[in-house]
């Protein structure tokens, strides 16, 4: 009991150094924004012939669904919490994929309500590709930055995304194409995948694994 509720503090003490009242609150107005226009449509600029297209608000804010809980690996105690064991790693890991249910839900519950059950597998696609492109975003530039990387992916999709006529979507636009499209799907695990590898491969643990090479290497020498 006593252990319990010491590792329910230190939760709290994480969450609040991290302003989660606030990501819960973006979580919750994102998910109700989807709900009530997600179906709408926004101009977006194109390189195709028609100079624009139209996209659905929903894939819009997906990227800021996904991008939410990343936010909890920021910490103005970042420099401190680099030194931490491991029961700090692993309420960080509860958090973030707690958060990261959390975001989904809301979004998910959202997109049903105003598109229907057939939307879910879309959007359950693109928050997982979004996630793991904010892992990675935010491994290399730092987690107060992982919003960096999906913004310009997404910049690029609607963009980039059609093809001259505007009448298709390009095979690696992932956001968009039907659940079918096996090419998309195939994307998005490796998006999602390779967030997930980034996001273990901390600066210690690499550190530690290249110790441990050298360390073999220099005993085999």
């Amino acid at each position: 009991m006593l252990e319990t509720k010491l590792r329910l503090q230190v939760i709290g003490i994480y969450l609040v150094a991290r302003k989660w009242q606030w990501l819960i609150a973006a979580m919750v107005i994102i998910g109700a924004s989807v709900g009530a226009w997600g179906s709408l449509e926004a101009s977006t600029p194109s390189a195709a012939s028609s100079g624009g297209s139209q996209v659905p608000i929903w894939r819009l804010l997906a990227v800021g669904s996904a991008v939410l809980p990343t936010l909890t690996l920021a910490s103005p105690l970042q420099a401190l919490e680099a030194a931490a064991g491991t029961p700090f790693y692993r309420i960080r890991n509860y958090v973030l994929g707690g958060a990261f249910a959390i975001s989904s839900a809301c979004m998910l519950a959202g997109a049903i309500i105003e598109l229907g059950m057939g939307v879910g597998p879309l959007v359950a696609r693109a928050l997982v590709a979004w996630f793991g492109l904010a892992l990675l975003s935010g491994r290399v530039l730092g987690w107060s930055y992982s919003w960096i990387l999906p913004s310009a992916i997404m910049c690029v999709l609607l963009y980039w995304g059609h093809d001259r006529r505007g009448q298709d979507y390009r095979w690696w636009e992932f956001s968009a194409h039907p659940v079918s499209h096996l090419p998309s799907l195939i994307i998005a695990a490796i998006l999602f995948v390779g967030g997930l590898v980034a996001y273990m491969l901390s600066p210690w643990r690499t550190y530690s694994a290249f110790r441990l090479k050298g360390g073999v290497g220099d005993s085999v020498t």
